[in-house]
């Protein structure tokens, strides 16, 4: 049994057995526990009364509206506040309302890993009314809120749940840290040989754990092996690479990444190129039951079979959770084993339905998800293509941590105004290819009717020839404004840059101007890569050059001449 809180009428009576007392904070277990603040009485006054009832009432429509490791911190923090306060006040506003607001937390994040959903819809109005009674009504039989409806459906999975909050809700033992499970967290997940397995290993090769040391061999640079690009997609993609394409919702991004793959998975042509056929699994997060009727448009607009096409489908998965690479792993090496080959391609659509619990923004956990991927790719020599969201405020780049774009071989930004533009940003080993304008075809698939016998249709990517300066132009001209930062980045880089006559700057010093202006070191990198994407500077070598052009101050035109 964990910890309880129930309802008696005398008091809330906390009840903690040892094991939870053990392995709780002090000061958790003293924010459970003190009698004062955790008391009810039925000679409180009513503004007590209507002090732990707005509480609950406010923490359980907040906690309903976020996720559940947000719902468990702010339940965390009220008990905090509640352990804070000195001596026991029973009578106390403050303390009723943190009484209340934690009872509120607890009940909103039961219902939700219990199961408990429609019912909310009619259990909300019923906490407003109670929380708005004006008197409220003091007796025993009214100050308890009203029951959680009975769940619908079943209980989220354990995995998919906080420690602590299944160990309050649900009971058994107490969490156990990290650190302490590192070792039989590996044995049982397999986790260090995927990530050791070499790259020529076959997709059938064992996963048992290794104790060797690892050996390095170095190798003289004269005698390092020159190759020419070996392209998945000649121009686009290529082989054993780690590539993003990146665009707000519903630019036409995944109809771009399933034309990719099924080019690679039926040998057609990209842009008069040969595509050499190979296995291909798509890991689709979003749209997983439109994906049937996007290839089927893509095969009729484009007149290509898919029967015995390897192209295979998988559900998305949580790319940092070690269980779910290795359930993802034996599903590869199973499906793609049938046609004796490795996949030349994974597509994962998109970074957030394949990201498990994490927090993008968080450069620790995109690190993790970066490993996952370099994982899978090390040991299938296979190209790991990631769709993802534009960043909230500046659309020039991918949301999240600036530490997936370092790790990137590839990347792109697809943009719909009309038509479709996709301009690389990023090409590790080789030069920048011009932008390419594309459009989205509606086809009409056959044989297949709506509930009103209207036909069902989906759409294609086709690749336009037309020259894209016009479309560039009108992509440019839609970015939004330049910000604080960056109209300040650039206004630092033009008057450093005016006093030497090759007008460049060296990123150090711009880094320590734009310091001393107040501009944090975590927002640099972002500014200068969006400086970068309007084209008003060139980032090379640690150095940052501005181009003598016409339209420099066009693309921010609140920013005058540096003196």
């Amino acid at each position: 049994m964990g910890i309880m809180v129930e309802k008696t009428e005398d008091t809330y009576r906390v009840a903690c057995d040892e094991r939870a007392r053990k392995n709780a904070s002090p000061r958790r277990a003293e924010a459970f526990c003190r009698s004062g603040i955790t008391g009810w009485d039925a000679s409180n006054p009513p503004e007590v009364e209507c002090a732990y009832r707005i509480g609950f009432r406010a923490a359980s429509e907040r906690c309903l509206r976020i996720d559940l490791a947000s719902a468990e911190a702010l339940r965390d923090r009220v008990l905090e506040r509640r352990a804070s306060l000195c001596g026991p006040h029973p009578s106390d506003r403050r303390a009723a309302f943190l009484r209340g607001a934690a009872h509120g937390c607890m009940e909103a994040m039961r219902a939700r890993v219990t199961g408990v959903k429609t019912g909310l819809l009619s259990w909300l109005p019923q906490v407003d009314a109670w929380a708005s009674e004006d008197p409220p009504r003091l007796d025993w039989a009214h100050a308890q809120p009203p029951p959680l409806p009975a769940p619908e459906g079943p209980m989220m999975d354990k995995r998919d749940v906080p420690p602590w909050v299944w160990f309050d809700i649900c009971g058994g033992p107490a969490p156990r840290p990290l650190a302490a499970l590192r070792a039989e967290h590996a044995a049982a997940n397999n986790v260090a040989p995927l990530c050791a397995t070499p790259p020529t290993a076959q997709p059938g090769a064992s996963l048992t754990p290794t104790t060797a040391t690892r050996q390095i061999t170095l190798t003289r640079a004269d005698q390092i092996e020159i190759r020419p690009p070996d392209w998945l997609l000649r121009g686009a993609l290529e082989r054993d690479a780690f590539a993003l394409v990146f665009g707000d919702p519903g630019c036409g991004k995944s109809f771009l990444a399933i034309d990719w793959a099924c080019r690679v998975a039926t040998g057609s042509p990209w842009r008069g190129h040969v595509v050499k056929a190979g296995p291909v699994v798509y890991v689709a997060g979003e749209g997983q039951h439109g994906f049937g009727r996007r290839i089927r448009a893509w095969s009729e607009h484009h007149c290509v079979g898919l029967d015995g096409v390897p192209l295979y489908l998988s559900p998305a998965v949580a790319m940092p959770d070690p269980g779910d690479i290795k359930a993802l792993v034996t599903a590869i090496d199973t499906g793609v084993d049938s046609v004796g080959q490795r996949p030349a391609l994974i597509v994962l659509d998109t970074l957030a339905r394949n990201f498990g619990g994490g927090d993008e923004n968080a450069t620790q956990d995109m690190g993790r998800f970066v490993m996952a991927c370099d994982a899978i790719r090390a040991r299938y020599g296979c190209t790991i293509l990631v769709v993802h969201h534009t960043g909230h405020a500046d659309k020039s780049r991918a949301r999240g941590a600036v530490a997936l774009k370092a790790a990137l071989d590839a990347e792109y930004r697809l943009t719909n105004e009309g038509k479709l533009l996709l301009t690389p940003t990023k090409m590790k080993e080789a030069e920048l290819p011009p932008p390419l304008s594309m459009e989205l075809v509606t086809v009409e698939l056959p044989g297949l009717k709506d509930d009103f016998g209207l036909p069902v249709t989906s759409a294609a990517i086709d690749v336009l020839d037309a020259d894209t300066a016009a479309i560039v132009a009108q992509a440019k001209a839609s970015m939004p404004k330049p910000g604080k930062w960056q109209q300040t980045g650039l206004r630092i880089a033009r008057r450093l840059a005016a006093r030497n006559e090759d007008r460049t700057v060296a990123i150090d010093a711009w880094r320590v101007a734009c310091e001393k202006e107040g501009m944090a070191r975590q927002n640099q990198f972002r500014v200068l890569q969006s400086l970068a994407d309007r084209g008003v500077i060139v980032v090379e070598d640690g150095s940052i050059s501005l181009p003598n052009q016409p339209s420099v101050t066009s693309h921010c035109p609140s920013i005058g001449r540096g003196k």
